[in-house]
This record gives C-alpha cells, sequence and structure tokens, in this order.
C-alpha cells in the first residue's frame, strides 16, 4: 500500500475511530465509551447543549489566570517592599536605595532604649587602674558619691600586658618576669605581652576589685542576684567558668540604670603601644567586652572590625547627646618609619642590651610582610609627605584621594607610590597591600566609613567622642632631632604620631558637627588636664591642626571648635603625684587652660556637667581619693548654644 492509499484510508475515518486508533486503552485497545461522550470531538450548533459548559470553561480558567497573576503581582510587590525595607535598614550589596541614617538607641539594636523619664546630666569617664592589681579607692572615696549617671571606660581597665605584680629585683626570678626579647615582649615587665590566659586573669582582677564590685552596685543594682549577668541571663558578658563574679549587662538599662560602656586602649588589648599586627587580636577584643558586659551576640564582637559603636543619651528629646567609641588599636597601622628610625639607627641598634633592640629590628628590618624590609608604615613618608608635596602632582585625579585630608575623599582607597607613580595597591603584592591606605591608618578605611555615618545627619547639641589615644598631645609639635635624643616627635602612642590620619579626624568632626558642641574625652597619659583648641590662625598649634581652615558649619553655627578632656591614671599605681612639669607633661601648644603646668598630678576622674536648664555644659576633673574625692580640681564651662567658654 502507497502511502498516498494510506493517508487516503485515515481521511476516511470518523474523528472518534482517529482518536480511538491514535490512544489504546489498558482493558480494550481503545479509549472508553465514557471519555468519547463526555468531551465532543465534533464541533455542535451554538445553541447546542456545549456552547455553555465551553463558556463556563473559558471564564473558569480566565479567573484562575487572574488569580494567579494577582497572587504573582501582591508577592513581587512583598518582595520589593522587604528589599526595600532591608536595604534602607542594612544597606549592603546590591542595595540601589541607599541605607537609611537612623539614630542609634542604646546598644544600636533598639532592644532597650533609655527610660522617657530617665535624663543624663552627668556623665563619668577615666583611664588607667592598677597595673599591679592594688586598691581602688577612687570608685567608692571619688566617683559614686559624684553621683554619675553614666561612667564610660577609656581604656587601660585592666593592664593584660603585665603580670599580677610588679617585677622587681626580689622576684625577678619568677616565670613571669623572665622570656626572651622580642618586638612584643620586653623583660621583665612586658614578659605577658600578647598571653591570652594573663589577659583575662587580669580581666577578672580588675572585676572581682572591691572599689570596682562597689561600683557596679551603684551602676547595676541587683546586678549578682539569680539569673542576671552571666551565661544565660541579663545579657552580660560571660567569664570564665568558675569565676566568683558575674559581669552586668553594662549598655542594658534595665540592668544597669546607670549604664558602664566604653573601649580599650594599648594595654586592655595586651601589648603596650600595639597595632593591628597582634596575632590573637580577636580573642583580646573578646576579653574586654566580657569585662563591660557586652552580649555575646553583639555586633561589636564581629571578627571583622573592632569595637567602635554610638549611643545617644536622652534620644528625641532636646538634651540629646551623642557618644561615639573609637577602637584605634584594631586596624592601627604600625608607626610610620620617620617617627622611630632615627631612635632606631643612633641609639637603640648600637646598643645589643636595649631593651627595644629587638622591637627596632623588627621596625627597622626584618619584620613586614615580605621579613626584610621592617614593620614600620611607610606611606605618610612615601605619600603624604613626599608625593603630595611635589606640585606637578597636584593635578592628579589622585591628589584628593592621596593628599586633601579635608576631603571625604581622603584615603578611600589604598595607593602605592611606585617611582613617583601613584597608582591603586596591587594586590600580588605584599609590600603594597600591607600598607592598607594612602596613608598610616589608626582607624581604618572601615571604620572611617563607619564615623562619617555614625556624625553625619544627627542633630544632637553636643558630640562626644571617645578616644583611648590621645587627640592634642603635648609635645607634639617638637621635631625629631639630636636635642631630644633622636626619641622621635610624638609620645610613640598618640594621635601626633600619625599626623595625617588626626588631620583627617579634625576635619570629619568639623565637618559632621551640624552645629553641635564637639567634645573629646581621653586618657592614657597618666595625668589629667583640659585643653581647647579653637578656629583662626596665630596660636602655637593653628598650623599643626590646620586650624585657619575650620571655617566650617560648626563654627559658622557659632562653635568654636573642638576641645578635649583628658582623665588618666586613677589610683597611685598609675598617677604620679611627685611628676615634675617636664617632658611630654609640659604643653608648649596653648591648648592647657591652666597652663604650661596645669596638669592633674593626684588619682583623678573627668565628668561632662549638663545644665539643661541653663544651657551649659561643664567639663570637670574631679579628685579620686581622700580629701580631694569628688572635688572639682579643673573646670571649663561652655554654652551649648554657642559652644563659647562662659
Amino acid at each position: 500500500m502507497s502511502v498516498f492509499d494510506h493517508y487516503r484510508r485515515e481521511e476516511s475515518n470518523s474523528p472518534h475511530q482517529l482518536l480511538a486508533a491514535g490512544y489504546p486503552n489498558s482493558s480494550n485497545g481503545r479509549l472508553s465509551a465514557g471519555l468519547e461522550t463526555d468531551i465532543p470531538l465534533t464541533p455542535t450548533s451554538p445553541g447546542g447543549p456545549a456552547a455553555p459548559r465551553r463558556r463556563r470553561l473559558h471564564l473558569a480558567r480566565a479567573v484562575l489566570a487572574a488569580a494567579i497573576f494577582a497572587l504573582l503581582l501582591l508577592t513581587l510587590t512583598a518582595l520589593l517592599a522587604a528589599t526595600v525595607q532591608r536595604c534602607r535598614r542594612e544597606g549592603g550589596a546590591g542595595c540601589l536605595i541607599p541605607q537609611a541614617l537612623v539614630a542609634q538607641p542604646w546598644g544600636g539594636s533598639g532592644s532597650s532604649l533609655w527610660p522617657p523619664k530617665k535624663r543624663v546630666s552627668r556623665v563619668a569617664f577615666g583611664s588607667c587602674t592598677a597595673h599591679d592589681v592594688q586598691a581602688q579607692p577612687i570608685w567608692e572615696e571619688g566617683i559614686i558619691p559624684s553621683e554619675p549617671d553614666a561612667w564610660v571606660w577609656l581604656g587601660d581597665m585592666f593592664y593584660a600586658d603585665q603580670p599580677p605584680f610588679e617585677c622587681t629585683l626580689a622576684n625577678s626570678n619568677a616565670s613571669v618576669c623572665q622570656c626572651t626579647p622580642t618586638y612584643i615582649r620586653i623583660p621583665p615587665w612586658m614578659c605577658a605581652a600578647g598571653d591570652a590566659d594573663n589577659a583575662r586573669e587580669k580581666m577578672v582582677a580588675q572585676v572581682q576589685q572591691p572599689g570596682y564590685q562597689a561600683f557596679l552596685q551603684y551602676a547595676c543594682p541587683g546586678f549578682d542576684a539569680p539569673g542576671s549577668g552571666g551565661p544565660g541571663g541579663g545579657g552580660g558578658g560571660a567569664l570564665p567558668p568558675g569565676a566568683a563574679v558575674t559581669v552586668p549587662a553594662g549598655d542594658d538599662l534595665s540592668v544597669c540604670p546607670r549604664p558602664i560602656l566604653g573601649t580599650y586602649d594599648d594595654h586592655d588589648y595586651s601589648i603596650s603601644n600595639f597595632n593591628r599586627r597582634l596575632p590573637n587580636k580577636h580573642s583580646m577584643k573578646q576579653i574586654f567586652l566580657d569585662a563591660i558586659g557586652v552580649p555575646t551576640d553583639s555586633p561589636r564582637r564581629a571578627a571583622q572590625q573592632g569595637i567602635e559603636w554610638a549611643y545617644k543619651l536622652n534620644p528625641g528629646t532636646a538634651q540629646e547627646v551623642d557618644l561615639v567609641l573609637l577602637d584605634e588599636r584594631y586596624e592601627r597601622a604600625p608607626l610610620p618609619c620617620e617617627i622611630r628610625d632615627d631612635w632606631c639607627c643612633k641609639v637603640v641598634l648600637n646598643d645589643t642590651k636595649h631593651p627595644h633592640h629587638a622591637w627596632c629590628e623588627d621596625f627597622l628590618t626584618t619584620g613586614g610582610a615580605t621579613g626584610k624590609e621592617g614593620s614600620c608604615c611607610k606611606a605618610d613618608r612615601s605619600i603624604y609627605s613626599g608625593w603630595c608635596t611635589e606640585k606637578a602632582n597636584h593635578k592628579d585625579p589622585l591628589w584628593q584621594e592621596a593628599c586633601n585630608v579635608s576631603s571625604p575623599l581622603f584615603g578611600q582607597q589604598p595607593l602605592y607610590n611606585s617611582g613617583g607613580i601613584l597608582g591603586p595597591s596591587d594586590v600580588e603584592d605584599a609590600r603594597q597591600t600591607e600598607e592598607r591606605s594612602s596613608f598610616c591608618e589608626l582607624l581604618g578605611a572601615p571604620q572611617r566609613r563607619w564615623l562619617e555615618r555614625a556624625l553625619g545627619g544627627r542633630t544632637a547639641a553636643v558630640k562626644v567622642v571617645a578616644s583611648g589615644s590621645v587627640l592634642f598631645g603635648n609635645s607634639g609639635l617638637e621635631e625629631n632631632s639630636q636635642a631630644n635624643g633622636w626619641s622621635g616627635r610624638c609620645g610613640g602612642d598618640d594621635w601626633d604620631c600619625y599626623r595625617p590620619a588626626r588631620l583627617n579626624l579634625l576635619h570629619m568632626l568639623q565637618r559632621h558637627a551640624h552645629g553641635a558642641c564637639v567634645v573629646v574625652i581621653t586618657g592614657d597619659y597618666h595625668f589629667s588636664d583640659i585643653k581647647a583648641a579653637y578656629p583662626g590662625s596665630g596660636k602655637p598649634y593653628s598650623a599643626a591642626y590646620e586650624t585657619e581652615g575650620w571655617s566650617t558649619p560648626i563654627y559658622q553655627a557659632g562653635s568654636d571648635g573642638g576641645r578635649k578632656v583628658m582623665a588618666s591614671g586613677m589610683t597611685n599605681s598609675t598617677a604620679r603625684p611627685n611628676a615634675p612639669c617636664e617632658g611630654y607633661r609640659r604643653d608648649t601648644t596653648g591648648m592647657r587652660i591652666a597652663g604650661e603646668c596645669g596638669f592633674v598630678k593626684v588619682p583623678a576622674f573627668g565628668m561632662l556637667q549638663f545644665d539643661w536648664a541653663a544651657r551649659t555644659l561643664s567639663m570637670q576633673i574631679r579628685g579620686g581619693e581622700g580629701a580631694a574625692g569628688g572635688t572639682v580640681l579643673q573646670q571649663l564651662t561652655i554654652s551649648l548654644d554657642t559652644c563659647r567658654p562662659v
């Protein structure tokens, strides 16, 4: 049979026959009769019985399609709304909508807000307790009687890099006083540097100190009741198993109505004057956060960042105060090369028995990414003090990022000077990527970006910046020379060692002041004083701090500059009652309100006292113990409306 004959034969079959022939049934080789009669395969007349059924079927399909489309549209709308909310709340990759600037409540998560009827009027602060764990009468004789509404640690809460006792000739054979000198450890007093076990023991000893225990009872009444503090209770940080005390959740106002806040400094970080090269810095950070009761699930505990944080006191009122805590260790670059190279070459390395010999070798020759070029930071000398000074480079597209410390673009990407040509760092070159920036960092690029957000868009009357490192040093205007024994142009651990970084911070503070008074609280130096820096020229510090360029909105709005209150030396272990007025203790900058030698030598702490009715702020240094306990030893009062002294 031909193909044509086959086709003609099939064409003669009825539609029923064709369907039945093409689809065998499991029982008789044909489709069931029921299927054939339920769905007619030949057209019927318009008025026939199948027309309404077909219309109903089409209508049902249309309704179903519309319902599916509506559901899909609602789902997409919900997903879009959720994405917008996430982007506005958290930001992140893939967000075209900018993150909303939301004022941070206590703790930053909204879990504990300042009670509406509670108003902060007195904020106390201090640093540098006792490296040898001696008695601390300052808590019961000075701080508690002053009745602060909050306490801010400014570092050196405990001395993690030093043994429980002071190493002397009498106990020099003790194991904790003996070690091989390295760039981290220096016998006999710094053999425990970087030791996490020693750090935790020193932290626990500070928390257990009777005077501090009395203060915890004052700030957090009933914190040691069952279920409060420690693992599983009160949200506090956890001390080691078996520890005799628990730590209250310092920034949870339901636990501590007078919150305990703060940031660390070098001794809490476990190595004096140290930086981002600390091998176990994440562990050391956890120990400090345990000490002030930061919850174990807090973002401050994340490994990729330091402990920087922001709080708002008296939120939603006319008495708002922004408190910004800086981390000046986690991403701090090693000292710039020029700060200590002359001292190392001309003094230290010529004496193999010098206690800092190993440190200087690492600093200049054996340290760093390659182990051959030294660990010192080379960026300031190479770029800011080198490439940026060449007039021909001022028109370079990278000049703003590399050289203009007042620009928001400054330091936004790592740059490297290769033979006078500036460009982005080569990620495959260890020498270039080690710098991490176009200048020697103290905060680090991630924290600087965070700080821009934390300061921007806020309308508080006062912005308080807590800095573990001293912003305005006392010997900062000197230069490295033979006259000072080539010991360097700075104290070795303050902002003055990182001059481009300091200028960038000063400009940032003014850029985001928005009419508020800016107060920097700090410690570290083992004495206390109050300083004021004003805009304009003609002062000894004007050129160094670029105060002539302080014609920003903060000053246009009536504020007259940034002020620093330093409270350091809370015990006779760290304060120096007989300290002479010389060297770094003598102020030659003209900023100290009590004159060149107007510093407090005895144990003391700081206080910011607000008079909201009179619209004033008094920055105070108060005595720590004995007859001077709680007594105001120094004070500067300013108007909150003009930020000028009254």
